[in-house]
């Protein structure tokens, strides 16, 4: 199983692949059989191409997305938790958009589960 800080590593990959938009760096974090539930009331994705095709179909509507953590990822069992930031360019405005992503991690240390809480009413336009 991994550690708490090996998990907090992978967390942090995985906001800065988004930040750089890398969706391979992304898909490589997830276990072949992971699971994906962004928004986590969102009909769930099944395996790691799943998982890079649903980033890519982002990515490819945004100009730019910048991913951060806003507060510290709270790391126990197989389990990572953490409040992220997504603030997005868009055809000339800005949306940001607070989430709560829980993880579940493998005993290889690839993520199998990942739920995203948030909702479109999260969104918030912050330059029109």
């Amino acid at each position: 199983m991994p550690s708490p800080a090996e998990m907090t590593d992978t967390v942090l990959r995985y906001t800065e692949a988004h930040t750089a938009g890398d969706v391979d760096a992304i898909a490589a974090l997830f276990a072949e059989d992971a699971v994906l539930a962004d928004p986590v009331d969102a009909p769930e994705l099944h395996g790691r191409d799943a998982v890079r095709e649903f980033f890519a179909g982002t990515h490819a509507t945004l100009d730019s997305m910048e991913l951060r953590a806003t507060g510290p990822v709270r790391a126990v069992g197989s389990w990572a938790a953490v409040p992220l930031q997504a603030r997005s360019h868009m055809g000339g405005a800005v949306y940001e958009v607070d989430i709560i992503d829980v993880f579940t991690f493998g005993d290889d240390g690839l993520i199998t589960d990942m739920r995203a809480y948030w909702t479109a009413a999260d969104i918030r336009v912050v330059e029109a």
